[in-house]
């Protein structure tokens, strides 16, 4: 009985363990006992399927990235949806949120981070590659 080795058959991870240490199809088609036209196939759908596997594990990884934007104190209320959206701009991110989706953001935090029109103390932004927005800790 065959066995699967992640997403790859038994005989795709034997016959990529051959090619990986130099051997030719024909010489691994002569350990495998099958054609080395079998083995160009068998070699080819394998290939596929790592590189697929590598795709999605990088897209997959690339939504973990986090991106931080630090808003200094001092910083005018109003002042803050623009820097954040130009500085997703800046990275090459859309930021999904817009200008009133961040001014309800801050004033949900009003009553720590703002007086007077302006930030008391830093506030931190947090976005991934796909642009989801949110607030971070407010800082000391």
């Amino acid at each position: 009985m065959l066995m699967k080795r992640g997403l790859l058959t038994e005989v795709q991870f034997r016959v990529l363990a051959c090619r990986g240490k130099g051997m030719t199809q024909k010489e691994t088609a002569s350990v495998l006992g099958t054609t080395r036209a079998n083995i160009s196939m068998i070699e080819l759908r394998a290939r596929r399927k790592v590189e697929a596997a590598k795709d999605t594990i990088r897209a997959y990884l690339s939504t973990l990235e986090q991106h931080t934007i630090r808003i200094p104190k001092g910083t005018r209320f109003y002042d803050i949806p623009p820097t954040v959206l130009r500085e997703g701009d800046r990275r090459g991110i859309h930021i999904q949120s817009n200008i009133v989706d961040i001014v309800r953001m801050v004033q949900a935090i009003k009553p720590s981070c703002l007086e007077g029109g302006r930030t008391k103390r830093g506030i931190s932004f947090v976005f991934n590659p796909a642009g989801k927005l949110r607030v971070g800790s407010p800082e000391r």
